[in-house]
């Protein structure tokens, strides 16, 4: 046998010895899985983050219209791992397993979209956000999601594609101006309810002022899906416009825990 093939042969056993990380996603997830988002969340580190961010996109402006700026999936493993990151103190991984067991996997879809000069101009004149007054009459019909936009979970199995219904929507407006990671924590602070809020009025965003604003400049819209209806890889998150924006965000399961 020649010198360059015996290490071949050394490397092959290797790789079939050795197991190979998992890094796709599953429902439910083992114990090992939960264990190991536990010690993610608890390093919070370079590492941590890496694995958040790997859920975002981020798109570009169009020329006119509303701007779905992000698409952000929160699977049971990355929202394990931002529960163990903000539980830092006094939380440990048998307990980070025991929280496990008592819930339902869920996939969460959060989706942004911004008010641009073209529309929603109205709300970013009485933020301060647009300089120039709009066109449109000060009267003019505030935005609305429901009439504006639908939006949703596609998956692909065996080349053909079908819609998923999600559990529940709920749409929260956006006051500030970021492009990151956004804890699903932050936006769901006393949990997130099965049953739809997406039938919130405008005005109710509008008059609130509790954090010093008054008007909003867009939404977060929020699909929480079963996670046991995810059936394939093959994941797309979709949103369709009044003004015929079609926008397409895949993501691969195989590659996102």
């Amino acid at each position: 046998m020649s010198l360059l093939v015996r290490p071949c042969i050394a490397l092959l056993t290797a790789a079939l010895v050795l197991p190979c990380p998992s890094s796709a996603f599953e429902t439910p997830l083992s114990d090992e899985a939960v264990r190991e988002a536990y010690f993610l969340g608890q390093r919070n580190d370079e590492s941590t983050a890496a694995l958040l961010i790997s859920y975002l996109r981020t798109l570009p402006p169009p020329k006119s219209g509303p701007y779905i700026s992000e698409v952000e999936l929160y699977t049971p493993y990355s929202q394990l791992v931002e529960i163990s990151r903000l539980r830092n103190v006094g939380y440990s991984a048998q307990q980070a397993l025991a929280d496990y067991r008592s819930t339902s996997d869920t996939v969460i879809v959060r989706i942004r979209i911004d008010f641009t000069s073209t529309y929603g101009a109205l709300e970013l004149y009485r933020s301060g956000r647009l300089v120039d007054p709009p066109k449109q009459a000060p009267d003019a019909t505030p935005p609305d999601y429901h009439r504006d936009f639908r939006a949703g979970l596609s998956l692909k199995d065996d080349k053909e594609e079908h819609w998923i219904e999600p559990l529940s929507i709920q749409i929260l407006p956006t006051y500030w101006q970021a492009s990151a990671h956004v804890p699903f924590t932050t936006l769901f602070p006393f949990g997130f309810s099965r049953t739809s809020s997406a039938s919130a009025g405008v005005s109710d965003f509008a008059n609130y002022t509790g954090n010093g604003w008054c008007c909003f400049v867009g939404w977060y819209v929020l699909l929480m899906y079963d996670a046991n209806d995810i059936s394939s890889d093959d994941a797309t998150v979709e949103i369709l416009t009044t003004d015929g924006q079609h926008i397409a965000v895949p993501f691969d399961l195989s590659r996102l825990r």
